[in-house]
């Protein structure tokens, strides 16, 4: 996939998120805020020449990590680290109303600040 194409893909994620609610399904709306955090980190990697390794959960740590500090954006790496937790909760549930929340803002952040900033580059 192109970086577009992982962009739309993010957006899209974040629209299937809205469907769920905490109270009725919150591992599924856990796992479609992840999916829009992995396809916006991976849409970075892809506009890198050479593209930057982004198949594994490390690599895309790595990449957040990465431009943070090149476009120093430092909550970068905070909000992919709760896109992270937000994944780990559809395993096991263990987020409550309020560490939820904050994840969501965090990644529609992440997903809205890398999107804005890929569709604005020359």
């Amino acid at each position: 996939m192109n970086a577009p194409s992982h962009v739309r893909a993010a957006l899209r994620f974040l629209e299937l998120a809205d469907a769920f609610s905490f109270e009725r399904d919150p591992l599924a709306k856990s796992e479609m805020l992840w999916c829009a955090a992995a396809h916006i980190i991976k849409a970075i990697a892809v506009t890198r020449r050479p593209i930057w390794p982004n198949r594994r959960h490390s690599d895309l740590h790595g990449i957040a990590v990465r431009i943070a500090g090149l476009w120093s954006e430092p909550g970068i790496e905070d909000d992919f680290d709760a896109a992270e937790r937000l994944h780990r909760n559809m395993y096991e549930g263990y987020m409550g109303r309020r560490a939820f929340a904050n994840a969501e803002r965090r990644v529609r952040r992440l997903v809205n600040l890398v999107a804005n900033r890929i569709q604005t580059q020359p």
